[in-house]
């Protein structure tokens, strides 16, 4: 009869835990489980409410672990320079965690991560002469694209075989005489959800930010004025 290798009392460190709470998440977020981190782990599931009382807490400390990751680049004399940047930088951190963009979006507590990705923005923002309640506006603009256009490309990711891994054959099936306009792009649509659209896209939305209204009795938020608190996570 094997006995189960007990491990060493005090090993268990938060690090080690989000360590293996990743592992498992990478290989699909609804595995993840409190039970799934103590069996990766060789623990007792009681071991790691000591340092995460809540399944909630770990996935807090896990997702704010993934924005953390986030890097800047070193800032120029151009807002609008710096707001692709930092645009590009944050697309660059959720494509490279596919299974993180859904939870990401989701869950309401931003985390000091995402304030901290705010700050740079709202920074950045604020060189370019917008008022609170544009500069949030704007803001969010930019992390609805991200958001948006990574939820494509994650799905994508991690289900190489499933339906949105070539939206261009789909396309291709349908009938040009009732879909004429798409079935005529269904060449193109390889491309879907591309780098290079994504620059294309990003690069109007910046030009269209580019000339800010300095009246900002319209904004959102202006009348307080105050920048309203973020809801979710950048």
């Amino acid at each position: 009869m094997s006995t189960r290798t007990r491990r060493p009392r005090g090993s268990l460190t938060p690090e080690v835990i989000l360590d293996a709470a990743e592992a498992i998440a990478a290989q699909g977020f609804d595995a993840l489980t409190m039970r799934a981190v103590a069996g990766h782990l060789g623990a007792a599931p009681m071991a790691l409410y000591n340092h995460f009382p809540t399944k909630d807490d770990l996935v807090d400390a896990l997702l704010d672990r993934v924005l953390g990751r986030f890097e800047p680049e070193p800032p120029t004399d151009d807002w609008s320079e710096d707001l692709r940047r930092l645009a590009r930088a944050h697309r660059r951190l959720l494509v490279a965690h596919p299974w993180a963009v859904a939870p990401l979006f989701a869950r309401p507590n931003p985390g000091m991560s995402s304030v901290r990705i705010g700050e740079l923005a709202l920074g950045i923002l604020q060189r370019g002469g917008f008022s609170d309640g544009l500069a949030v506006a704007a803001f969010s603009g930019v992390i609805a694209l991200n958001y948006g256009w990574s939820s494509f490309t994650a799905a994508r990711d991690l289900d190489p075989g499933g339906p949105t891994a070539d939206v261009g054959a789909m396309l291709e099936a349908l009938s040009p005489a009732d879909y004429p306009l798409t079935a005529g792009v269904a060449g193109e649509m390889g491309a879907y959800g591309s780098d290079e659209h994504y620059d294309f896209v990003l690069e109007q939305l910046v030009s269209g930010l580019a000339s800010p209204r300095q009246d900002s009795a319209r904004a959102p938020g202006a009348a307080a004025g105050r920048r309203p608190a973020a809801s979710r996570r950048r």
